[in-house]
């Protein structure tokens, strides 16, 4: 297990924030689980229900997924607890496996409702309540119980059947419209961007209501709408459009206050660098780093605005100079001179970064059936609890006795009643 930091006490000896807090997880796939993933980091003790026969989307099958999605690209005897996917997004969580359909599963619910602090679930809106565990009647057995529901589209609306993914919610709260290249066709941002944005809402949401709970005793239902959520990150185009402004056109990286602004080519396959001109000193800088002075006193370049103009141009010349060259070392090369630029890193860069494994964003963590791998951590710590990666995720059902009896005290009988009706599995269905 990797430590924080130099000299810092290991993962196991962090007492988090949420050290007490009980969380009965629902959620699936990455928003839902982005969202118990930082409490279970922040200390919270995260029991996720995995139903057996429609099982999180992120374990795959029961024959597998993508070859990619597995260490050694080996699917495995069981490859629903070898899935990267899975096993990124749910260290430090319990597993229990219930079958809501079978007597008895709904009652083990219910018994960890008495003692849990929050319920949460990204289905879509009402599936709860006819699960017969909305929040009426969860705070019935506790008063202090928080329910959190992440639906793609709020409810009340005309929206509130609707599912949605990540992709699709991009498109639903008017990000996609905001990128690409000018010639009409929306662009996503390439991997589900809505997901963790809504897990990091979700997240904000239930610190939110414990706090509120200090001061009133009493829990509260949350409605995390993850379109909704979104929006707040193009809150500046919103508040334009609603002032009559102009609407946005995509211009690709290019943005109005800084020319050049772009991406460029570099060696190797895919391989980019990041530089942006905010003035005329970094545009100096930028000239003579790439050996061409006379562009300063070009009537093309000569200030921003004709540069904005004529980036075209600009983006063969500075093309030329950087292909060719590592990306790390040209946006150092132009860091020392005053430019803004950086290497456009890609997932093999991030984990190669030292300074990440410095301050401990990596953990390795030992997956009994996935083997020993680093997990990226959480893009925030506190001072005095700064929250840890702890165990490597569960495998399917893996606390099934552990949670059935030592948590809720459940005798050897009763487990075997709840086993023999299908209402705890320690497998999924084939």
């Amino acid at each position: 297990m990797s430590e924080l930091a130099s000299g810092s006490p290991t993962p196991q000896d962090i007492a988090g924030p949420l050290a007490g807090v009980q969380v009965v997880d629902f959620t699936s796939a990455w928003a839902g689980p982005m969202t118990t993933r930082s409490l279970a980091f922040l200390g919270a003790t995260v029991i996720k229900i995995e139903s057996p026969v429609t099982m999180d989307s992120w374990r795959g099958s029961v024959h597998g997924a993508a070859p990619e999605r597995f260490p050694d690209l080996v699917p495995g005897e069981r490859p629903y607890n070898r899935n990267s996917y899975f096993n990124t997004q749910n260290h430090d969580k319990l597993s229990v496996a219930l079958n809501l359909k079978k007597p008895g599963a709904t009652d083990v619910v219910y018994a960890l409702a008495e003692t849990s602090d929050v319920v949460i679930a990204n289905f879509s809106p009402g599936v709860l309540d006819r699960l017969g565990l909305g929040h009426d009647r969860l705070s019935a057995i506790n008063p202090r119980i928080i329910t959190v529901e992440m639906p793609a589209f709020g409810s009340g609306g005309p929206m509130t059947h609707h599912v949605g993914m990540g992709m699709t919610m991009e498109a639903a709260c008017g990000m996609t419209g905001l990128m690409g290249y000018g010639d009409g066709k929306p662009v996503p941002t390439g991997t589900a961007y809505m997901d963790p944005i809504g897990g990091l809402h979700g997240a904000a949401a239930v610190l939110t209501a414990l706090v509120d709970r200090e001061r009133t005793g009493v829990g509260q239902r949350i409605e995390v709408a993850q379109t909704e959520a979104a929006m707040h990150w193009i809150g500046d185009e919103l508040i334009a459009a609603a002032e009559g402004g102009e609407p946005w056109e995509p211009r690709g990286n290019r943005v109005r206050d800084a020319a050049p602004h772009d991406a460029y080519p570099c060696a190797g396959t895919d391989e980019w660098v990041a530089i942006a001109v905010f003035d005329d000193d970094q545009w100096r800088g930028l000239c003579a780093e790439i050996g061409r002075d006379g562009l300063v006193d070009d009537p093309r370049f000569a200030t921003s605005d004709v540069r904005w103009q004529n980036q075209d141009d600009l983006a063969d010349v500075i093309g030329a100079w950087t292909s060719g060259q590592d990306k790390s070392a040209v946006a150092q090369r132009l860091q020392r001179a005053g430019v803004p630029a950086a290497p456009v890193q890609n997932g093999a860069d991030i984990w190669g970064c030292p300074g990440l494994r410095e301050i401990g964003f990596l953990a390795t963590l030992d997956h009994p059936e996935a083997g020993t791998h680093d997990y990226p951590g959480l893009a925030y710590r506190l001072e005095r609890t700064p929250g840890a990666v702890r165990r490597a995720a569960p495998r399917f059902g893996e606390h099934n006795d552990h949670v059935l009896r030592e948590v809720l005290g459940f005798g050897a009988e009763r487990v075997a009643e709840l086993r023999a009706s299908g209402a705890v599995a320690d497998r999924p269905a084939s």
